[in-house]
């Protein structure tokens, strides 16, 4: 399965099994090709490389989650990215399947999961 497919995935699974926290997971669309006025564009609209696939606000907090094939690795801007993150005292998780995300979600939602 390809990221873009698994984050599709993972996104209709999140909308459909908890209709009560629609808006709350997002995905802030900071990669994809582009022409160069384009990406001019966006950098000045504060488009930063590297940010997570998704973010979750849920219950005061903020959860940064990165979407990856199971080979998949991050790129450096994502190392980057989720290093200021963490300092920053916020959780950061890299996924690898549907079933993962899963479980990641219910834990965040029953239990306050807050690990980073």
């Amino acid at each position: 399965m390809s990221e873009d497919r698994l984050q599709q995935e993972a996104y209709h699974l999140f909308h459909n099994t908890y209709p009560h926290l629609r808006g709350l997971l997002f995905h802030v669309p900071n990669g994809g090709a582009r022409n160069a006025r384009e990406g001019a564009k966006f950098k000045t609209m504060g488009v930063r490389p590297g940010v997570a696939d998704f973010i979750f606000l849920f219950d005061g907090s903020a959860y940064m989650i990165e979407l990856k094939t199971k080979r998949g690795k991050q790129s450096q801007d994502q190392i980057n990215w989720e290093f200021v993150i963490r300092k920053q005292g916020f959780a950061y998780f890299i996924i690898r399947s549907l079933a993962e995300f899963q479980i990641l979600i219910q834990n965040i939602i029953e239990n306050g999961n807050t690990e980073k």
